[in-house]
């Protein structure tokens, strides 16, 4: 495996971005956009990119780039989003040219959500979320239903180790729909950038911010924030987290503690590509059900006479599974 994508010649800019527009691509990779459903006149704002991680139509972004869209829920326990607010995504099928029409169903809404956060509550102060793993699970259904399910790339979350000098690539949305009038046509470029590792900071609960981070020499602007990084085995090992002035990109990687195992808890941790799910069994022994849904598994072992369930490791796109020790 390589890259997912390489520039040609002459295509990288002077900020070392390139611009993708690989249909295949595109439809893994999304921009997310806030709006106020009470006032449909105004423009939505762009936030930054997430990008789909499985065949279920989950996604994947940076705390970060929502943090100001979440706040306490009642119960003071987990987060809400703020009244008023909606999240969608932005899905352009296919390569377009110039200026093109949205379709009714383009903007696609956020169906859930799912994310390790603290509460601060500071003593006469209103409670504050606090982020503390960088990572937020997002569920955004595509527009047209596939039998393949949802495109999506394969998770790194245990194996690779970064080292210096090493290339990685990242995608995502820069300034997304930033520049212009206000009655402008949305503007939504997907672009790559290639940069090497300058510093490895490991995973640290001292830390205000206590993700493991990558720091890359590349200008990683804003919007691209919670895009996919990919090491040069072609694995999506992190997620862009931050551009500082001056050419230093930062992400935090999946492989640099168990955080990333605890929120993508039906990914396998172990073999890229692969998903927990429960399996049911014939008396044969060969696997004849799979599903995300444990009570959808139970029903169909009840209603079949079956006994025999157990979580299993597949890969959707290929034949085989695994049992799973312990599971």
């Amino acid at each position: 495996m390589s890259f997912p994508i390489e520039p040609g010649a002459g295509e990288v800019d002077e900020r070392g971005l390139f611009l993708v527009q690989a249909p295949d691509i595109r439809a893994r990779v999304l921009p997310l956009f806030g709006f106020d459903p009470r006032r449909s006149d105004d423009r939505p704002v762009g936030h930054g990119t997430t990008f789909r991680i499985d065949p279920w139509s989950r996604c994947l972004t940076a705390f970060h780039v929502l943090e100001d869209l979440f706040e306490v829920d009642e119960a003071g326990t987990g987060a809400a989003l703020r009244p008023g607010l909606r999240l969608a995504a932005l899905e352009v099928e296919g390569t377009g040219f110039g200026l093109i029409g949205l379709r009714a169903d383009a903007w696609r809404p956020l169906a859930g959500s799912y994310a390790f956060c603290g509460v601060e509550a500071p003593p006469f102060q209103t409670p504050r979320l606090r982020n503390l793993t960088e990572l937020v699970v997002l569920r955004i259904r595509p527009a047209t239903q596939s039998s393949e399910g949802t495109p999506y790339w394969p998770l790194d979350l245990r194996r690779w180790r970064p080292v210096r000098g090493e290339r990685v690539l990242a995608l995502g949305f820069p300034n997304l729909d930033e520049e212009g009038r206000e009655e402008r046509p949305i503007s939504q470029y997907l672009y790559g950038s290639f940069g090497e590792i300058t510093d490895v900071e490991p995973a640290d609960g001292a830390r205000g911010r206590p993700w493991p981070v990558i720091r890359v020499a590349a200008e990683w602007p804003g919007g691209m924030s919670g895009g996919p990084v990919f090491n040069e085995t072609g694995n999506l090992i992190g997620v862009v987290s931050s551009g500082i002035a001056g050419g230093t990109g930062t992400a935090t990687f999946f492989s640099g503690w168990n955080m990333a195992d605890r929120i993508l808890g039906s990914i396998d941790p172990n073999n890229p590509g692969r998903f927990l799910c429960h399996g049911v069994f014939d008396d044969a022994g060969e696997l004849v059900h799979a599903t995300q849904d444990a009570e959808q598994a139970r029903r169909f072992a009840e209603t079949r006479g079956l006994t025999d369930h157990a979580v299993v490791s597949v890969d959707p796109h290929r034949e085989g599974w695994m049992r799973v020790n312990g599971r």
